[in-house]
């Protein structure tokens, strides 16, 4: 009998043994079914977390209307990107593009035109625009023009391009060729008016002497043949011009400032 307990105790404690140990190896493989983090591979960087919209600008403003160009009924305007007042002038090339005598002009810009004054003939009123340098210089003109009891008033300012080519075409059609009509219009892109720095100047008083070589003959046109360079305003057309275009004692461009020089350059130049 204590033999028989002898052999049972030590399969018993064999037994323990036994289950202890399977215990333990059930415990290992237990634990090496949890992965560990991998590690990040240098070719390749943990994933960026996802960025906010970046916010786009906001557009542009539209140009300022500009009102409807003289001579003519209202055409729709150009839209132009607006540029800082102190844009300097498009360069001049050194061989300008001629169309019958008529040198291209860049069209200025709407944020640099400014308001000079009205065009009135009997109940019509319109008002013209230059470029702000040329603006207060016209304005120091007409002034000074007043002081001498003389009534100065523009009679076109700018012009866009699309304003020029309604206005030429015009001509086109009464006088019956291109040629005849740039000899009394510049065509479309070759007028002074698209710089803002040219402007047509009109007696308030003589209203039969507008546009008309007739002006010549006015107190209003002598005064500005003695009095315009002081102002910085000069006679774009005068008889037997380089260019060949016709006299026209009306017509006037600003040189005053260096923006306003590098305009006529070419035309200065010839």
């Amino acid at each position: 009998m204590k033999g028989f307990q002898k052999i049972f105790g030590q399969f018993q404690f064999v037994v323990i043994s036994l289950l202890t140990t399977a215990v333990i190896v059930w415990l290992a493989a237990s634990l090496q079914l949890v992965p560990a983090d991998p590690p990040v591979s240098q070719e390749q960087s943990p994933q960026q977390p996802a960025q906010s919209p970046v916010e786009t600008s906001q557009p542009l403003p539209p140009a300022t209307n500009r009102p409807p160009s003289p001579l003519y009924e209202s055409l729709p305007s150009i839209s132009n990107t607006p540029s800082p007042a102190n844009a300097p002038a498009a360069p001049v090339t050194a061989t300008p593009k001629n169309y019958y005598g008529h040198l291209a002009y860049a069209e200025n810009e709407d944020n640099r035109l400014v308001n000079v004054g009205e065009f009135v003939r009997g109940t019509y009123r319109r008002s013209e625009y230059l470029d702000q340098e040329a603006a207060a210089a016209f304005t120091k003109l007409v002034n000074a023009a007043a002081d001498a009891n003389l009534t100065l008033q523009p009679i076109s300012g700018f012009r866009s391009v699309n304003d020029q080519k309604e206005l030429f075409d015009k001509q086109v059609q009464k006088l019956g060729s291109v040629e005849a009509a740039a000899k009394l219009s510049a065509p479309p892109g070759f007028s002074e008016h698209h710089t803002g720095y040219a402007i047509d100047i009109g007696d308030r008083n003589q209203p039969d002497k507008d546009l008309k070589v007739a002006f010549e003959d006015t107190t209003a046109y002598r005064w500005l043949t003695n009095n315009a360079k002081n102002y910085g305003f000069e006679l774009s057309f005068p008889r037997n011009n380089a260019q060949g275009v016709n006299f026209e004692p009306w017509h006037w461009r600003y040189i005053g400032t260096s923006r306003a020089a590098v305009q006529f350059a070419s035309a200065r130049n010839l």
